[in-house]
């Protein structure tokens, strides 16, 4: 099991920078979890406490409408993390995740990746490092995208 785990994680970019002996150490933290289609993994408003890795199968990242409907801001699928915002500053969450097929996780505990700051401080500091990476990069892509947005909204004001 745990060599699954390595084998996974080791094709994601927030982890791709450990040694092995470090993979083995961040798998030996990491639950998995199965969810069918249209299960809700977590509503938006609870709070954050684990960041999660999709080893299979397709989850939607959803925002409850005024009418309450789920309005899709955007899917992740197999090798990809859900979860940044609320495990870094454990916020409530600020979106609702949907399976939207037969979908595998692995999940890591805040709790036990806070653990890791006394015990292995440098795998702390690399975790931390790629996730701050990554988070600058949907920032930047959703300063694009609101950037886009005024630009066609401005064009057909006038």
């Amino acid at each position: 099991m745990k060599e699954d785990f390595k084998k996974i994680i080791s094709g994601i970019k927030v982890f791709e920078d450990l040694t092995d002996e470090e993979k083995d150490i961040l798998c030996g933290l990491l639950k998995s979890g199965t969810y069918h289609p249209s299960e809700i993994i977590y509503s938006e408003g609870e709070p954050g406490d684990s960041l999660d890795i999709i080893t299979s199968g397709k989850v939607r990242i959803c925002r409850m409408t005024v009418e309450g409907d789920y309005m899709t801001l955007s899917t992740a699928k197999a090798g990809e993390i859900f979860g940044i915002m609320s495990f870094i500053d454990a916020s409530m969450h600020s979106a609702t995740i949907i399976a939207d097929e037969e979908t595998h996780i692995l999940v890591l505990r805040k709790t036990d990746f806070d653990g890791l700051l006394n015990s292995h401080p440098v795998i702390y500091g690399k975790i931390v490092r790629n996730l701050a990476v990554q988070l600058s990069s949907i920032v930047r892509n959703m300063n694009v995208q609101y950037m886009d947005m005024m630009h066609m909204m401005f064009r057909k004001s006038k």
